[in-house]
């Protein structure tokens, strides 16, 4: 990315990884609140960054040996997917990942990790933008 940060003068790219886990509706706020009592989720001069979609539906048929017991048939549960990004750091994803797996609902939590690239901003630039939150009347 060295090239292409050597193009950019608003941000800049970092190296990430990209955290999505599944929440059921049982699982509330406190999955969220796990993660970012263990890492932080700082983005930029953000912290407690993350995002949830709205619910969608999870498909899944219990075979023998989960908590299910035997074969019940096709389950569908409605699930939301919370998303957050970290620094590619091994610590940082394992606490987050552990944090994630002490709250959540499931037996077997489904979370996906991929690795990528994140921009953080210039912070020295762009103040008198007006597209800006802050520079737009009655926004906040």
């Amino acid at each position: 990315m060295k090239d292409v940060n050597a193009l950019l003068s608003t941000c800049q790219l970092e190296p990430v990884w990209f955290v999505r886990a599944e929440l059921a509706d049982r699982d509330d706020a406190r999955v969220r609140e796990a993660v970012t009592g263990a890492v932080g989720l700082v983005y930029g001069s953000y912290d407690s960054v993350a995002f949830e979609s709205a619910r969608g539906m999870q498909f899944c048929r219990p075979i023998e040996g989960s908590h299910e017991g035997s074969p019940v048939g096709m389950v569908e549960i409605p699930v939301r997917e919370l998303r957050f990004s970290l620094p590619r750091d091994p610590e940082t994803l394992a606490r987050a990942l552990e944090a994630i797996r002490a709250v959540h609902s499931y037996e077997e939590p489904v979370i996906s990790v991929t690795e990528g690239w994140a921009t953080r901003a210039d912070y020295s630039k762009g103040k008198d933008n007006p597209n800006r939150w802050w520079n737009r009347e009655g926004e906040r």
